[in-house]
């Protein structure tokens, strides 16, 4: 059998197993030397039809990781009431959240500074938040607040299970809405790549967002970085007026 016909065989093979739930979804897949046996056949078949259902989005690779089954996108919708981890929750999804950095004294970006209606010179408080979706890394999200108008927040982020709705509401604001969304699709940094467990040239969505309590006063910036094979955005026709 020719090569070429040999890796596709195996790739429909696998996807037809995958759509079959053979494999069940955020698990990672067998070893490469396991998948060979189990399709009799030579590892570069298996190496080429993985790679094939990492391009279609499928399943996510990295070198000297096992292939983690991604399974079907998620529909995320923008709305007024963005809230990432609890709007997934609430879809069926397993969401863990799991913090890696916090500052109480960083530096923002001139246009962060300005959403937050601080002085650029001025620092701000800062929450890194990895979201794992069904075990696979999908969305970083950083969070930059005003510690001189909240400065409990980055105490009550920092928690075993840090939620920043949860944070807010524990420090007397019960709820917020998103004024403004920011959408671009870009290439990771070496550290997105890395934290997201995607290869350097995968394209991740940026998501800028400006958080607001009554009366509209400013009280979050966020900056989410999303696996653009995992997550795809759905935004109303009567919404695309409050995209900035």
């Amino acid at each position: 059998m020719q090569e070429s016909q040999c890796w596709k065989n195996v790739y429909r093979r696998l996807a037809s197993d995958i759509s079959a739930g053979e494999f069940c979804k955020g698990a990672k897949l067998p070893s490469q030397s396991d998948l060979a046996s189990r399709y009799q056949t030579g590892r570069h078949a298996i190496r080429r039809a993985l790679e094939r259902l990492s391009v279609e989005g499928v399943i996510s690779t990295r070198q000297g990781k096992a292939a983690v089954l991604v399974g079907l996108p998620i529909t995320y919708h923008i709305d007024s009431r963005t809230r990432f981890a609890s709007r997934l929750r609430e879809a069926g999804y397993d969401v863990r959240v799991t913090a890696l950095r916090v500052s109480d004294a960083k530096s923002a970006s001139v246009q962060v500074a300005k959403m937050l209606n601080l002085n650029a010179r001025d620092k701000v408080g800062f929450a890194e938040l990895i979201h794992h979706v069904n075990g696979v890394p999908t969305a970083l999200g950083r969070h930059y607040f005003n510690t001189h108008k909240f400065p409990d927040i980055l105490k009550e982020i920092s928690q075993t299970e840090p939620s920043v709705p949860d944070a807010f509401r524990r420090i007397g604001v019960s709820d917020y809405a998103r004024r403004s969304t920011i959408v671009e699709v870009r290439q990771p940094t070496a550290y997105e790549a890395l934290i997201l467990e995607i290869p350097p040239t995968q394209p991740v969505l940026e998501l800028l967002g400006q958080n607001v309590a009554d009366p509209g006063a400013s009280i979050e910036v966020t900056e989410a970085i999303v696996r653009a094979d995992t997550v795809k955005l759905r935004i109303e026709g009567h919404q695309v007026g409050d995209l900035a």
